[in-house]
């Protein structure tokens, strides 16, 4: 493996620079990036061992304590890409309503740094969680932005299973009711777009293979485009072909 060369390591650790994969994102020291960005931020004290998004959420709730949601916007627009990753989470923490944190995370869910747009829908995820249906409606504007990572971010964010998150129980047993935000989406230009919702598929056919093997048949007999084939390739990977 690559050394990540002390000039970046310490220019990560200033908040000076954002990293640009995930080798240098987990170089950065935190507590050292805290002290240097927030002096006055009273960094708490991780146990061992203790996995990078517990230290972000215990990192969020301590931000919500010390200083309120007012730091936010210095947290969102700040160089370093973990910075605006604890604005995130930040935004975890208020008690605004779905429709008006999807406003707020807005900025980071468009973010020009990859990490930061996966950290922006991991942290509303918990929002579906307690109430499914009015997540679903707020997201369906999205699915019609002409920004692919707007785009993409209603998609991930409603995975029934997604990735480092919590499953969508309610989405496992009937994923069907995630069709508002993919059919607008089943024919993308955008590959990250693409790729989401074959992956949205894929994770629906671990508990529906019948399913996403009937609907892939329909959009591709409705919709035979490239991009509607490469989405339903992906989404039936682990299922029988068509």
């Amino acid at each position: 493996m690559k050394k990540i060369p002390q000039e970046i390591i310490d220019a990560l650790n200033s908040g000076q620079r954002e990293s640009s994969n995930l080798m240098e994102f987990l170089s950065v020291d935190i507590k050292l990036l805290l002290k240097n960005v927030l002096p006055e931020f009273d960094c708490p004290i991780f146990p061992i061992p203790f996995g990078v998004t517990k230290k972000h959420r215990m990192i969020g709730a301590e931000l919500q304590k010390q200083f309120g949601f007012a730091i936010f916007e210095k947290l969102k627009t700040h160089k370093s890409d973990t910075i605006r990753t604890f604005a995130c989470y930040l935004l975890g923490e208020q008690k605004n309503s779905f429709a008006q944190k999807l406003e707020l995370v807005r900025p980071l869910a468009d973010d020009g740094n990859a990490g930061v747009r996966e950290w922006a829908w991991i942290v509303l995820r918990d929002d579906l969680l307690l109430d499914l249906d009015i997540p679903l409606k707020s997201l369906v504007a999205w699915t019609s932005d002409p920004s692919d990572n707007i785009r993409r971010f209603a998609s991930e964010l409603t995975r029934p299973r997604g990735v480092w998150c919590k499953h969508i129980a309610a989405l496992r047993a009937r994923p069907w009711l995630g069709l508002p935000i993919l059919l607008p989406l089943y024919s993308d230009p955008a590959k990250y777009v693409q790729l989401s919702v074959g992956n949205w598929l894929n994770d629906a056919g671990k508990d529906h293979p019948s399913w996403v093997i009937d609907l892939c048949r329909e959009w591709k007999k409705s919709s035979p485009t490239t991009e509607t084939n490469k989405i339903c390739k992906r989404a039936m990977r682990n299922l029988p072909t068509l």
